[in-house]
């Protein structure tokens, strides 16, 4: 009889980035397109949530008043945490140390989402989960692979945020780049981790592609869209 026990789930902390100009999409807060109705960070979101995880952090930067002002009318427990980067642009990876400040101490693990991931889903985080739960030994970062181009979620340990943390201005490239040996390139076939949407053309493809139907929700007015500004 095998009594080797499953192993317990890690206490996972889930970080969006959503700190982007949009500028290649004419400078639109890209999590807020909608499709199928839907906002793309609302679907996401949900997707989170849907497997049990903790309320995810919202990095938000450019863009965050109109982004935090999307969120007032959603049910409060879907409602994520959010953090503001007053400058994003400043250095490439003060959005995550931002967010990775704001995880609890005792987190285990971290994935880290993009806001303009349009496929991602809940199979698709919760395979990513699956596969860093059955990580090798020594392995700390976990990065899907498809066809050699490296996509999201990623997912790390607890050691790997404190190095982060306690080097300001590190990103997570540069970690891995210094600890390849650490660094699982999860090889997979599934192209919703590595396709996002950067330029007009991105979601022509996507509408075409999909057969979804994609618009942008109405301009706020009145609203200063840029930390950076006024």
């Amino acid at each position: 009889m095998n009594t080797s026990a499953a192993p317990q789930p890690l206490r996972t902390e889930v970080l969006i980035l959503a700190a982007g100009a949009g500028r290649r999409m004419g400078g639109r807060a890209k999590c807020l397109l909608e499709v199928q109705g839907h906002s793309l960070l609302e679907r996401l979101v949900r997707s989170v949530h849907s497997l049990g995880l903790h309320t995810p952090v919202l990095v938000l930067g450019h863009h965050a008043a109109e982004i935090q002002a999307h969120l007032v009318p959603w049910p409060a427990h879907l409602v994520p945490r959010q953090v503001v980067n007053p400058a994003p642009e400043d250095d490439p990876a003060s959005s995550l140390h931002l967010g990775l400040h704001a995880l609890g101490s005792d987190v285990q693990a971290v994935m880290v989402l993009l806001a303009d991931q349009p496929l991602i889903d809940a199979a698709d985080i919760e395979a990513v989960l699956g596969a860093f739960q059955r990580r090798p030994a020594g392995c700390q970062v976990l990065m899907p692979m498809v066809n050699g181009v490296p996509g999201h979620p990623v997912m790390f340990d607890a050691a790997v945020r404190a190095e982060l943390l306690a080097a300001p201005g590190t990103s997570l490239r540069q970690w891995r780049a210094t600890h390849p040996q650490a660094t699982l390139p999860w090889v997979v076939d599934n192209p919703h981790h590595t396709r996002d949407l950067d330029t007009p053309d991105d979601l022509e493809a996507l509408a075409r592609d999909t057969g979804w139907v994609c618009r942008w929700p109405e301009a706020a007015t009145g609203v200063n869209t840029d930390p950076g500004s006024g």
